[in-house]
Order: structure tokens, then sequence, then C-alpha cells
């Protein structure tokens, strides 16, 4: 267990106003997340056999996603203790580094997503050269590591100190800290939102004039292109813009702590939101598979056996009903 001495220098942070939210919040989203994790995880593996390198990026989605749900457990245990963490050293730089990780991947794989979307329509012949699917591997590999390198660094410069009960948390930042976030956060919100955006509006503009794409297919890229901004503008969205203004308030303002007090609850509900994205990002299974339905049944047998049973009672009741139904004159 860490010691319980406080080294935090702003007294006047209230640890338990998000004691509630966060712990119901991460309790959901874990016994939600995680089977529906794991079943798109396993239904988009059958299609990493064919030649589309888009199964790829989204399984590596889904992995940062499960990561992420592998650390709720611990972060329930710490915040309905009211932000005391209860374990050793080791295991907070495990659980803080970890979800860091699943957090900037995520955004990363989004991106590649959309991208790989666009050059799959607007130059078909010329990323078919590139081999997607072995470009789709490299790109992930490298993902993993470049996300890995960048949150170590992360952590090195502004957690590496804390030895107080909190976690992840030190009152008052570090400038230091503060604005290599501003720096940071750069990469991870405007840019790839503008990327996001300029990719959809350009997807669409090439199947409007493509002919050899039916017009299901059209409206199926497109829901898949528009579910990727959605998802990244409601989830990531909000952490960002607080962070931004969380990380300039530190650089200008004088006295941090009572700044630190005003926005602790605004920005813990932030991050908190984050968890949703492991919530929304099973549903893109549902946009990478051309047959839903088929590929449900035959990845998962139980829903073959469910749906058969469910047939079965309701020819029964049917059947029941007719013969029981009084005979009319």
């Amino acid at each position: 267990m860490m010691n319980n001495s406080s080294s935090n220098s702003c007294d006047n942070i209230d640890f338990s106003s998000d004691q509630t939210f966060l712990s119901v919040l991460y309790g959901i989203v874990f016994c939600i997340g995680l089977p529906t994790n794991c079943l798109a995880l396993y239904g988009l593996y059958r299609l990493v056999k064919t030649d589309n390198a888009l199964p790829v990026y989204v399984i590596n989605l889904l992995l940062s996603d499960l990561l992420q749900i592998s650390t709720l457990p611990l972060w329930i245990d710490y915040y309905s203790h009211g932000h005391v963490w209860r374990y050793d050293r080791t295991a907070c730089v495990f659980v803080c580094v970890i979800s860091n990780i699943s957090l900037y991947s995520s955004i990363f794989f989004l991106c590649c997503i959309s991208l790989e979307r666009y050059l799959a329509i607007a130059h078909p012949l010329w990323y078919r050269n590139l081999h997607p699917h072995k470009l789709a591997a490299v790109t992930c590999v490298g993902l993993w590591v470049v996300v890995t390198l960048v949150v170590l660094m992360d952590y090195h410069i502004g957690l590496g100190t804390v030895t107080d009960p909190q976690c992840s948390e030190h009152y008052p930042r570090k400038w230091s800290y503060a604005m290599f976030q501003l720096f940071l956060k750069i990469f991870t919100f405007p840019l790839p939102l503008f990327l996001l955006v300029f990719v959809h509006r350009r997807t669409r503009m090439s199947l409007a004039d493509s002919l050899s794409v039916s017009a299901e297919e059209k409206e199926r890229i497109s829901r898949l292109l528009a579910l990727v901004v959605i998802i990244f503008i409601l989830v990531f969205g909000p952490h960002h813009l607080i962070v931004f203004g969380k990380c300039i308030g530190l650089i200008v303002l004088v006295e941090n702590c009572g700044f630190e007090a005003r926005i602790f609850l605004c920005y813990q509900i932030s991050s908190g939101l984050l968890s949703l994205n492991s919530l929304l990002d099973p549903v893109l299974y549902i946009f990478v598979c051309r047959d839903v339905r088929k590929e449900m049944l035959e990845s998962f047998p139980c829903f073959r056996n469910a749906i058969k049973l469910w047939r079965e009672l309701r020819a029964d009741q049917d059947g029941t009903s007719v013969s029981t139904s009084p005979s009319r004159v």
C-alpha cells in the first residue's frame, strides 16, 4: 500500500466529489464493454484471413479498449476510496501507463480506420499496390511502439515523482507537465479531428462519383465514417477541451491550487467519459461485416442455437393458440 501521508500542497480539493459517478460509470463500462469487445474481437478475427485491411485496424482498436477495460476494477477501487491507492507503487505505474496507452492508441486507430476507407475508395489501384494487409500490420505495430514511448515520456515528466496516496495525481501540476500536455494534446485532438472530417468529406465525394460501388455499400461506408467522427467528438472532445483550458490556466495563473480545485470535478467527469469509447467501438463491427447476421451466426453458434430455440418456442405457441382458439359458427 502506498503511503497515506499526502504530499500534495493543495488541500482544498474535494476528492469525494467524483466518488459515486466514476465508480458507477466504470462498473457499467466494465460489465458491458468486456463481453461486447470480446465478441466483436472474435467475430473480426475470422475476417483477418481475407485480404481486407480494415478488420486489422478495428481489431487493434478493440484490443486497446480491452486494455482500458482491464484496468477499470483497480480504478473503481481507487475512486470508491476517495482517490486513495491501496496497492504498491508498481501496480500504480502499470495501470497509469496502460490507461494512457489505451487512450492514445484508440485515437490513432480511429484515424487509421477512416484513412483506410478513404484510400480504398478514392485511390483503389494505388492502395492495392501497397499490399494493404501487410501495411496495416506494420502500421499497427509502429503505432503501439510510438504510443508506448510517448506515454512513458509523459509519465516521467508528470508522474514520476508522485509519492502520495493519489496514484496518478499531484496538485498543483508542474509547469513542465502542463507544457508537455498542451503540446501532446494538439496531436491527439485538433489534428486527428481535422483528418477525420477531411477524410469523411473526401470519401463521400468519391463514393458519389463511383459507379462500381453499390448504393448499399456506399451507405454502409458513409455510416462507418460518420460513426468514427461522432465517437471521436463525443468521447474525446470534452476531455481535450478541458485539458487545454487546464494547461493554459496552470501556465498563466499564479495561484494554481484554487484553479485546480475549481476545475477538478469537470476534469474528472471528462476523464470518465473517455471510457465510453469501449462501449461505442464494438458497434464498428456492424459496419465492417458485409452480412452482420450471417457473420454473427457463423462466429457464435450460441446465437444460432438461441434463434432456433426461439423459433421453436414461437411455433409451439402459435400451434397452441390455434388449437385452443374457439371455433366460429
